[in-house]
């Protein structure tokens, strides 16, 4: 928006439709009672209208008002102006503001309605008043930003979207005697690794929407989008008529469900959890609703029927589901990825990171499971081919988490249009999801668009996998592949649950910040080279808090044109502390590329019987501490800094 000062004024009461929303209290039956957590403020409710009489002017940087609730009280609090943007629909102007003295997770998009002019009695949160001048170089820096997007290399190219609703999503037992590994905690940590490393001013701020029912059954059945995603509609409609309400829990699963294998060692080790941060810990959230919608009613899906270590029912024996928020926390965190996506394909972005929960790649497309409920990557892939089928022709998606994205390679398993190339522990099919092994090439026109680098460790010197030979996997397999497809866009289902730290249950490899940095820039390097840059990656797996949030950290800040100090990585010369795959890689891909060779062109050399995998010695650091991950010893600041 350049130098302009945005303004709003008001001299009536606010009209209902512009309202805050109602923040439902929980009933002494649900769950959600008598817990105390401070939130954002309510929508549409005509009880809490606030006369605002003067005009609020602000630009970027500046300190505003903005209602939050915490227990039962409606506080203004104060917030600061991150972004400015217009939607599509009628040139609406939104806001992002984060709220003094709160971490970064808790900022929150808010109609201009919304802001009023900073009052003696303005709140903040439990850090207190941040640095003016802090915030106020930042605003210089935002405008000088906008005026300098001619340029042949903008710094804030780099989407990120992020949305309060999908914290919403939590096990109904709030965590108290168990620890779920895919909590709202996940995406915290995360911006909190942004904001220590200084990273978060260089983003462009993406709204996120819910997904819409049709964009979900590009790739879903009717019979699972209806599970989780209410139709509210006449009662005279086909789709109300084949929408019942849900039936209570029942002890066997429906008949558009085909039952699938689970694990019970997907149950993270409490320590696992424990992460030191900046900021304090958030309570969780209330019940309530947002921007963009209204509190439904809570809805039962039919796999809810199988009881969990805390005492709650889970969906496919894993997965956690809150009756009220979970399904909505799932439509936008589609929603989100494809919103990401868009402005990537229309060239407003060059590329972006969808911080996004609850994860994707485990859903089929007629049932969840693995903490998956839409398969987030497949509707946003469906939805790019069919909405710009000029300029996206060919996809491709890479995934890197540590378990197979079953269910991504299950729906594009006959689609020649889409290269899906998963990098994943395997075992020999021993490990969950017990799926994604070598030979899993594709069907009928999908036949080699499906590639398995399956990792099992060597039965005589096993070693977990590490920064090599993720690495090597890229340089001598994916590269080389991807550049054949020659996609039009690409893709990644980022997991981070490869990183050192996480348990053998639910990790077990020793990927260190540094290789998540390394194979970011080589796909990034890819993006700029194939397809003018068009990257998404978006968030999948990654339990334990810390490793999860710096390897994040790491890899995002390869896709910004800016320098954030140690963790971009501008050479490959002298990266890594060994170049050489440990056994059971090299057996890996070997037998990778004598399936593979059938569909690609492949170097000679990589059949070689004593081919070893090898990356350029040149790679090879001369001092190979260099590349370990740096400890989390950031000093703590004595004024909250800006972004």
């Amino acid at each position: 928006m350049g130098d302009k000062v945005s303004s709003y004024s008001v001299s009536q009461p606010l009209q209902e439709d512009s309202l805050p929303s109602p923040c439902t209290e929980a009933s002494p039956n649900s769950p959600d009672h008598g817990t105390k957590r401070p939130v954002r403020q309510c929508r549409e409710n005509p009880d809490l209208q606030r006369k605002k009489s003067k005009t609020v002017s602000y630009r970027v940087g500046n300190q505003v008002e903005v209602d939050r609730w915490e227990e039962d009280q409606r506080i203004g609090c104060a917030a600061r102006v991150v972004e400015i943007i217009q939607t599509d629909q009628q040139s609406t102007e939104l806001v992002f503001v984060h709220f003094e003295g709160w971490p970064p997770d808790q900022a929150d998009w808010v109609k201009p309605q919304e802001i009023s002019s900073p009052s003696t009695k303005t709140h903040y949160g439990p850090l207190g008043k941040e640095s003016d001048e802090s915030w106020e170089e930042y605003g210089d820096f935002y405008y000088q930003q906008s005026k300098d997007k001619q340029n042949a290399n903008p710094v804030r190219q780099t989407g990120l979207v992020q949305d309060l609703r999908m914290s919403f999503h939590a096990c109904p037992c709030h965590e108290r005697e168990t620890v779920h590994p895919e909590q709202p905690g996940r995406i915290r940590s995360i911006l909190d690794a942004f904001y220590t490393n200084r990273m978060l001013r260089y983003f462009r701020r993406v709204h996120a929407r819910e997904v819409t029912k049709e964009e979900l059954m590009r790739v879903h059945t009717f019979a699972h989008v209806r599970n989780y995603y209410p139709y509210h509609t006449k009662a005279t409609s086909i789709e109300a008529l084949l929408n019942p309400t849900p039936p209570p829990p029942t002890t066997t699963t429906t008949a558009n469900v085909t039952p699938r294998p689970t694990s019970h060692l997907l149950h993270l080790v409490p320590s696992e959890n424990t992460v030191n941060t900046l900021f304090p810990p958030s309570p969780p959230l209330l019940p309530l609703t947002t921007n963009n919608t209204t509190l439904t009613s809570p809805n039962t899906p039919p796999g809810l029927i199988h009881q969990m270590t805390c005492g709650e029912l889970g969906i496919a024996g894993d997965t956690t589901f809150h009756p009220h928020h979970s399904s909505l926390s799932a439509r936008v965190s589609a929603g989100a990825l494809i919103e990401l996506s868009n402005q990537i394909v229309e060239g407003r972005l060059r590329n972006g990171f969808a911080l996004i929960r609850p994860p994707g790649h485990h859903a089929e497309d007629d049932g969840a499971m693995g903490y998956c409920f839409f398969n987030n990557v497949a509707v946003a892939v469906a939805s790019i081919l069919e909405t710009y089928p000029k300029v996206v022709k060919k996809v491709l998606i890479i995934d890197w988490d540590l378990h197979h994205g079953n269910g991504t390679q299950s729906i594009f398993y006959d689609n020649p249009n889409v290269l899906y190339i998963s990098i994943h522990r395997w075992d020999n099919g021993s490990f969950y999801p017990f799926s994604g092994g070598p030979e899993e090439c594709g069907v009928g026109p999908g036949l080699g668009r499906n590639v398995n680098i399956a990792l099992s460790a060597s039965e005589e010197k096993p070693r977990p996998m590490g920064d090599t030979e993720f690495v090597a996997a890229f340089h001598h397999i994916i590269i080389p592949i991807a550049r054949q497809f020659d996609p039009d866009m690409i893709f990644v289902s980022a997991g981070y649950d490869a990183a050192e730290g996480h348990s053998e249950q639910l990790g077990g490899y020793s990927v260190t910040p540094h290789g998540f940095g390394l194979i970011t820039k080589m796909v990034n390097d890819l993006a700029k080279e194939v397809c003018q840059g068009r990257l998404v990656l978006t968030l999948e797996g990654g339990y334990a808090l810390e490793p999860l949030a710096n390897s994040a950290a790491a890899s995002v800040a390869q896709l910004l044109e800016a320098d954030t100090g140690q963790n971009r990585i501008l050479s490959y010369t002298e990266s890594l502390h060994t170049t050489k795959p440990n056994l059971g890689a090299q057996q890996s891909f070997r037998q990778v590329v004598n399936i593979q060779k059938d569909y690609w062109d492949l170097p000679d050399y990589l059949f070689k019987p004593n081919y070893r995998f090898h990356l350029p010695s040149l790679w090879r650091a001369t001092h190979s501490i260099t590349h370990r991950p740096r400890r989390n010893r950031q000093p703590k600041l004595e004024v909250l800094e800006s972004y």
